[in-house]
């Protein structure tokens, strides 16, 4: 007699967190006053993220979630949501190149940023 067990893991090869970014997201890209606004309880407000925005920590883009990736800014690793123009982005924010983590500067992403961010 043969005893086989199959073990399911949910994501299994997949580091990115359950749940989708997008404009209205509590997880990442929806607009935040304070971190207990935000599923992952990260808040990110500067001038780059009017109204402020939901965020995750990242090392890399397979940190974020599905409809996000991870950007290298000053202000450290973080998950932002991808687009492909200004249009699909919140009101204040641009569709912008900019480099990818975890990259060493060989990558970018574009992701809906703060218009107003410095250069």
């Amino acid at each position: 007699m043969v005893l086989i067990t199959v073990t399911s893991w949910m994501g299994c090869g997949d580091s990115r967190p359950a749940g989708t970014a997008g404009n209205d997201s509590s997880l990442v890209g929806g607009p935040c006053v304070n971190n207990i606004d935000c599923d992952e309880r990260l808040c990110e407000i500067a001038n780059q993220f009017p109204d402020g925005v939901c965020t995750i920590s990242c090392g890399e883009s397979g940190h974020c979630p599905q409809g996000s990736s991870c950007a290298e800014l000053t202000s450290g690793w973080v998950c932002l949501v991808n687009c492909v123009n200004t249009a699909e982005c919140r009101t204040g924010y641009a569709c912008q190149p900019v480099t990818e983590a975890g990259t060493d500067g060989g990558s970018t992403v574009t992701v809906c940023i703060g218009s107003s961010r410095p250069s």
